[in-house]
């Protein structure tokens, strides 16, 4: 599989994607089949999203479109010592490359279905990700006992940038993540956090992702770039 994999390498990068050689280095020594349902695994090698976990008809987890996750990734400024915070596992396609990237750092990825994080866990071993550690629990309050993080990284669609999730990054740290506007509108936004209070925040790109429960749509996220600043416990326009 391994020259399918080339193949979806060299089509992103004619499209302009993949401009960081660490991804791509990441991306040669994995095969995407392995991180999608066996129903799609013909597929894998598309620059489309895809099923990687179903269960009783219910859409658990998807493989997002691989242009989109290598310009999230590379977003992130990553450098090899970073501790990097991924937010849904699914089944664990972002995590290796960021395990991957983080030679010297650690990856910390959250995962709230159990079933979906089995089949994660599984790949993790089989790719020998010894600098990745799979923790179940809610994406949405990302995970304190590993903070602070210099990245974080969510491949579902959040309400926004919470108290929470600021509170675990470090100064100088970044964020990118869908946010729910609406189920067919979760465009991606980068966070840059300033200092104590503040962040810097702009739309990267539109794009359509699964939406973390219990959204809600802030109409601060119809801005295309602003800052916001920390004021007891809720963020406003600066």
């Amino acid at each position: 599989m391994r020259n399918k994999m080339i193949d979806l390498i060299r089509y992103l990068k004619k499209l302009g994607y993949l401009k960081d050689p660490r991804i791509e280095a990441a991306m040669m020594e994995l095969d995407r089949a392995d991180f999608v349902s066996s129903e799609v695994r013909d597929r894998a090698y598309e620059d489309i999203a895809l099923l990687s976990f179903g269960s009783s008809g219910k859409v658990c987890s998807t493989s997002t479109q691989p242009s989109l996750l290598v310009t999230m990734i590379e977003e992130l400024g990553m450098r090899d010592e970073d501790r990097v915070l991924d937010l849904g596992t699914g089944t664990g396609f972002c995590a290796c490359i960021l395990g991957k990237m983080a030679k010297n750092g650690s990856v910390i990825t959250v995962e709230k279905d159990r079933e979906v994080a089995s089949v994660a866990s599984r790949n993790f071993e089989r790719y020998c990700m010894k600098n990745v550690r799979l923790v179940i629990g809610d994406g949405r309050y990302g995970y304190e006992s590993d903070a602070p993080y210099d990245k974080i990284i969510s491949t579902v669609a959040l309400s926004g940038m919470s108290e929470v999730l600021f509170s675990q990054m470090k100064i100088g740290g970044r964020c990118v993540s869908p946010i729910y506007r609406s189920y067919m509108d979760t465009p991606v936004f980068l966070f840059e956090r300033t200092d104590d209070t503040t962040l810097k925040v702009s739309e990267i790109t539109g794009a359509v992702f699964m939406v973390a429960e219990e959204s809600e749509p802030d109409p601060i996220y119809h801005n295309r770039e602003f800052s916001l600043r920390l004021t007891d416990g809720r963020f406003q326009i600066i």
